[in-house]
């Protein structure tokens, strides 16, 4: 048995790169060498150029500088030549099925890009149509460099097929490859807003997706919150009761829109009268707070993801994430959905917030790209529940990672921001998910995403034209 090299080996004088194991026994399943690693691990934030190994579970093993160990060997080797690699972009906040309703209400704010997609035209889509548009939907964060997401199911409007078309929901993700939350919404149809239907509802999902055996992929399931959005605090009850009993988390969009600001703030009292606040929520949008919402929210210990595409497109306003960020509330990123961000792609995403920002404090030093890269990878593992899984390149968690080509990038005088105002989607080489090949050059290797979205486009022009 041949010993391991030393836990620690040193990058600089103030970096070190862990190891861990006893022995370079059996073969990892993958081996990447030569690459220049954003691990973006807890100090370790400046980029190193080094190899990692994985496991057959997908996890990795090791991890170090320079060249591996000559013992170190695997099924497969892969030299980066220098290539960049980084943890799987996370997004905390995503609604996969809306990828087939892009482009849609263009001049409309929250509530008439609402009206017209969900009381308009997904009002009339079949359950198999959301399966389609969800796993065109999964496919395509997957080849922009998303490696998991949570999902906000689409309840349906008829309440008589709702856990027909949930079950298809979570069938998409699973085929799909994406590393999934599965947001579930409670009240089935919204038809019936009583406890004693929510429960049977969630009660009778989790029975199901237990015996899915969909492997790693599957993170959790949550409540998709709708407490933001009602005018009494019934949801709100029936929301905490749910939590408790099934101890779920809950993602709630809230004070996005810029309309009626204060009676929207007026409702939180809500989420802490029922038990909802707490470490387990997580408020979606959370653009128009005060100072007060923040420091009961940051006390409680909840979390926030920022959605900078949709927020923009929707006119919905620029949440002031340096000042959430200072007052100790826990942030994440999401891409949103497909028909108000009309695009998956988190260097978009990133750009359009720091963007955002700076222009909001009308200062280049407020936030910097390295900070976005942060919220983007492990603040959203972190809002969902699977920071010790997922986030960042270490020994233990998912080798979900992204291959990226900066040979046309030009100089790099800071590797971060270079990645976060230069690359594109055409740098996007490769993304693995659980060291797993899963897309090359924009193209998904495990579905005919072609097919897909064909599928999906005759499915969504049928139900405009019905």
């Amino acid at each position: 048995m041949k010993m391991l090299r030393p836990v620690q080996i040193l990058c600089s004088a103030a970096m070190a790169v862990c190891m861990c194991g006893a022995a370079y026994a059996a073969p990892s399943h993958l081996l990447v060498r030569n690459a220049l690693i954003f691990s973006m691990a807890d100090g370790q934030k400046t980029p190193f150029k080094g190899y990692f190994s994985v496991r057959s579970d997908g996890v990795i093993d090791h991890i170090g500088v320079g060249l591996p160990p000559t013992e170190l060997k695997a099924d497969q080797d892969v030299d980066l030549h220098g290539h960049w690699v980084m943890p799987g972009f996370i997004s905390a906040h995503s609604h996969l099925w809306q990828a087939a309703y892009r482009g849609l209400a263009a001049d409309q704010t929250l509530m008439g890009w609402i009206e017209a997609l969900y009381s308009g035209k997904a009002s009339v889509a079949r359950p198999e149509d959301i399966y389609w548009f969800t796993l065109e939907g999964a496919l395509d964060h997957l080849a922009h460099g998303v490696t998991a997401a949570y999902n906000f199911n689409y309840g349906g409007a008829n309440s008589g097929v709702v856990e027909t078309t949930d079950r298809l929901q979570f069938q998409a993700e699973a085929v799909s490859g994406l590393r999934f939350v599965h947001g579930l919404e409670p009240l089935p149809g919204k038809a019936d807003v009583s406890l004693s239907r929510a429960r049977q509802h969630v009660s009778d999902f989790l029975a199901w997706s237990a015996g899915q055996h969909v492997g790693s992929t599957f993170l959790s399931v949550m409540i998709n919150g709708g407490t933001g959005f009602h005018d009494t605090g019934e949801v709100a009850k029936i929301e905490g009761a749910l939590m408790r009993e099934y101890h779920l988390s809950n993602q709630s969009h809230y004070l996005e829109p810029p309309e009626n600001v204060s009676a929207q703030q007026t409702r939180f009292h809500w989420f802490e009268d029922e038990g909802i606040l707490g470490p387990h929520l997580i408020f979606g949008h959370f653009i128009h707070t005060t100072p007060e919402i923040i420091a009961r929210s940051v006390k409680a210990g909840a979390s926030m993801v920022w959605n900078p595409l949709s927020n923009g497109r929707l006119a919905s306003g620029t949440a002031d994430i340096p000042a959430y960020l200072k007052a100790g509330l826990r942030v994440g990123m999401g891409e949103d959905g497909e028909a108000s961000a009309d695009l998956a792609d988190p260097f978009e995403n990133m750009r359009t917030g720091l963007y955002a920002i700076r222009d909001k404090y009308q200062s280049a030093a407020i936030m910097s790209p390295y900070d976005v890269v942060r919220l983007h990878t492990r603040g959203s593992a972190d809002v969902l529940e699977v920071g010790d899984r997922l986030g960042s390149l270490e020994v233990g968690k998912f080798a979900d990672f992204l291959v990226i080509d900066p040979t046309n990038l030009g100089y790099v005088f800071d590797p971060y921001a270079t990645l976060v105002f230069a690359a594109a989607q055409e740098n996007l080489e490769q993304v693995y998910v659980g060291g797993v090949l899963m897309v090359e050059h924009g193209k998904p290797l495990k579905q005919d995403f072609a097919h897909v979205r064909q599928e999906a486009d005759r499915r969504v022009a049928a139900s405009v034209q019905h």
